[in-house]
C-alpha cells in the first residue's frame, strides 16, 4: 500500500495532475483493495528524493 501510494503520487505529478508545492493525500493498496493513506508532498519522478511523506493516516497492521 505505501509503495503504491508513493508511485501514484509520482505518476500524478509527472502527468501534471497535482501540484508539487502543496501536500496531497495519496491512497494505495493491493489486490484486496485500498488500505493505506498518506499525507505527502509530491514530486516528479525525476526529483523522486524531493517527495516527502508527512503523515501516515492509515496502514494495515501485520497481525
Amino acid at each position: 500500500g505505501t509503495k503504491v501510494a508513493v508511485e501514484i503520487a509520482l505518476m500524478a505529478a509527472d502527468a501534471g495532475l497535482i501540484r508539487t508545492d502543496e501536500d496531497v493525500i495519496a491512497i494505495g493498496g493491493s489486490g484486496k483493495g485500498a488500505d493505506t493513506a498518506l499525507v505527502l508532498r509530491p514530486a516528479t519522478s525525476s526529483h523522486i528524493f524531493d517527495l516527502k511523506v508527512k503523515e501516515v493516516i492509515c496502514k494495515p497492521a501485520n497481525l
